[in-house]
């Protein structure tokens, strides 16, 4: 017998997420330079579309960044900066550029996974191509010289890291995992270069002094 009422348990505070991936920053580094530790913490954790593609929304602003100091360094950077509907127009694209693809990607991989030896998961799809789409959102620092670098650059690291996570997070056998990446880079290229294409026929229709720096 006790003489008063007892105490409630103190309350446990749960434990931070395993790896150090508790906010965007640690993600994206911890996915680039230590991938095969940290596709381990992906596949642990809980995730939705909607919060992978503000991951994808946040780190596409960084093809934006790129493109305004590439227009910033170039000879005729400060013609552009006259015509405001241009320069935000050319912003936009760059965006789409950067955002739209990875998200189609996750869309397509996922449908394609069991003709590609995969377990079809579409939460793991889109993590898979999200995450490792940190290296092309990265790599848009490369958009100051040339769109195209920044694709061959972009998709070839994505490449990479979704080379090793294909195993962890679509369960392919080892053998099926070249197949898995090559088809999804190359669809990857080709929504890239159709979004270039368009985006190219939408700035020069309403400019009449040529080319923009990133184009």
């Amino acid at each position: 017998m006790t003489d008063g009422p007892v105490a409630p348990p103190p309350l446990q505070t749960p434990p931070p997420p395993a790896g150090g991936s508790s906010n965007l920053v640690t993600r994206a580094i911890n996915i680039l330079t230590k991938p095969s530790t940290e596709w381990r913490t992906i596949e642990a954790e809980p995730a939705t579309t909607g919060g992978l593609i503000v991951y994808a929304a946040i780190l596409s602003v960084l093809a934006v960044v790129f493109t305004l100091l590439g227009i910033l360094l170039q000879p005729y950077g400060s013609y552009i900066f006259q015509a405001p509907g241009t320069l935000i127009k050319i912003l936009i694209i760059a965006y789409v550029w950067a955002l739209l693809p990875p998200i189609a990607l996750g869309f397509i991989m996922d449908a394609l996974t069991p003709n590609l030896g995969g377990v079809k998961n579409s939460t793991n799809a889109m993590k898979l191509v999200i995450y490792s789409a940190t290296g092309y959102f990265v790599a848009a620092i490369a958009i100051i010289l040339n769109q195209w670098l920044w694709v061959v650059l972009g998709i070839g690291y994505s490449g990479f890291l979704m080379w090793l996570g294909t195993p962890i997070l679509m369960k392919t056998p080892s053998d099926k995992s070249p197949i898995f990446v090559a088809a999804a880079c190359g669809i990857w290229l080709v929504l890239i270069s159709i979004l270039i294409v368009i985006g190219q026929r939408i700035m020069f229709s309403g400019m009449g002094y040529g080319g923009v720096v990133v184009m």
